[in-house]
């Protein structure tokens, strides 16, 4: 280990080549201004309280595991450019916010695999769909889903799901992806996995 972490418990405004840090309440507190590759950086913090802290850093060729679930966090601050994503991430918003003023420029999402990990209502902000390789199913991904509010207007949903496509469609249209995990979003709109399927598919132009 070659890295120190200062009196707050991060990492901070340092280059890291090739280590393995684990980001959890007792090893690490985060990484701020600081370049982070060719490792592997694990998530064991829960979020809620305090959240991932990876802040103004770029994190390049690296392996990001979610040792934990993680969920609802915003990494708009964190840019991750050929990492490879594993565990499952819930409610996870990634790239660079709307909202300059308050988030910088700083955050993004640039050819990284995400296909060994469980995405549930994660959103990809100013990112690229072909920067992003994406789970198949049973997850789907919807692409720029604000410009089809008339289309998810016209169409008719099983259970809950017409409620549900609405509030994505509801969204800057700076949310170029949401990714949905089909098993959990059947519990939350009460239908079943199949005619959510049925659904997706006659309503078209989702990745599947």
């Amino acid at each position: 280990m070659t890295f120190q972490l200062d009196a707050r418990g991060m990492i901070s405004n340092q280059t890291l080549v090739g280590e393995t840090v684990t980001l959890s309440e007792e090893a690490c507190q985060g990484l701020v201004d600081s370049r982070f590759s060719s490792g592997t950086l694990r998530l064991e913090r829960r979020s809620g309280r305090t959240g991932i802290m990876v802040v103004n850093t770029s994190v390049t060729d690296s392996e990001v595991i979610a040792v934990t679930k993680q969920k609802d966090d915003r990494l708009f601050r964190a840019r991750f450019v050929d990492c490879r994503f594993k565990g499952t991430f819930s409610g996870i918003d990634f790239g660079k916010s709307h909202d300059v003023e308050r988030d910088g420029d700083h955050g993004g999402v640039e050819n990284c695999d995400f296909t060994e990990a469980t995405l549930d209502g994660c959103r990809f902000f100013h990112v690229e769909p072909a920067a992003v390789k994406l789970p198949g199913w049973p997850h789907v991904a919807m692409v720029d889903l604000s410009q089809r509010a008339d289309d998810i207007e016209a169409m008719t949903w099983p259970g809950q799901l017409g409620i549900y496509m609405k509030v994505c469609a509801n969204q800057p249209a700076s949310m170029r992806i949401g990714v949905v995990h089909v098993p959990t979003l059947a519990r939350l709109v009460h239908c079943p996995e199949q005619q959510i399927r049925e659904a997706f598919e006659q309503f078209g132009g989702l990745l599947m």
